[in-house]
């Protein structure tokens, strides 16, 4: 794989970005499985990060989201110079199954979490949305296709009550581990992978580099129930 800019990585990731750009580390084995002509869904991509990361790996990516990825995100592919490998959609996961076996890998970063299957009711973020959504992407993968995942997972108490305070326990689900192995059943060859316990949400780019390398220390410490971003790949 092509070595990204700085620049690159923060705009295919946007938030705190050391902790959750190790999804680029961990997802990099599988692109290199991918055939040169793999149709890809990328789904919830509001400003398009993971569809610009696929385009400059030199993959042709549908960049959907429910309502149409933003201008912003077709004016940062254009600069990127990969627009003409991309083209965008308006893609609802949940209520719009489409049809099966199109797909040879299906990709969203923090998506899962906060879909609902009516958007006017709070009360339709639940478990059989979730699973209605896995369901459709299961069903619209090609037989062998790839998923890639990355999603919040509920971390320690201490991260448990700063959200809390900060009013990030409404609006969002955070998974349990084996809320995520129960949610991916339906598919081969999963791996989930785990990191973060502090978040790297510093404006000062060397705190971030400092607090990125203890959660590398504490990853080999602590067991996945302390971190708060999940990994997940697997094959239909």
């Amino acid at each position: 794989m092509d070595k990204l800019s700085g620049n690159a990585v923060a705009d295919i990731i946007e938030w705190d970005i050391p902790n959750w750009s190790r999804l680029l580390t961990y997802w990099e084995p599988i692109l290199e499985k991918l055939p040169a002509n793999s149709r890809i869904l990328a789904f919830g991509e509001r400003n398009g990060g993971l569809s610009l990361w696929l385009a400059l790996q030199g993959f042709r990516v549908e960049c959907t989201d429910r309502v149409r990825p933003t201008d912003a995100a077709i004016e940062m592919h254009k600069r990127y110079n990969v627009a003409d490998k991309i083209s965008y959609a308006s893609f609802d996961v949940v209520n719009n199954p489409g049809a099966p076996d199109q797909y040879d890998l299906i990709i969203a970063k923090s998506v899962i979490g906060g879909i609902k299957s009516d958007y006017k009711d709070s009360t339709t973020r639940n478990s059989d949305t979730r699973k209605a959504a896995v369901q459709n992407i299961h069903n619209l993968l090609k037989p062998g296709g790839y998923i890639l995942f990355a999603e919040n997972i509920r971390g320690s108490v201490l991260l448990h009550q700063v959200r809390k305070m900060l009013g990030k326990q409404k609006g969002w689900y955070y998974f349990s581990m084996s809320d995520l192995r129960d949610l991916f059943s339906g598919f081969r060859n999963v791996n989930i992978k785990t990191f973060g316990v502090i978040p790297t949400v510093s404006k000062n780019s060397s705190v971030n580099g400092v607090l990125f390398a203890l959660n590398k220390y504490l990853l080999n410490w602590l067991p996945p129930s302390f971190k708060y971003i999940s990994f997940i790949s697997g094959q239909k």
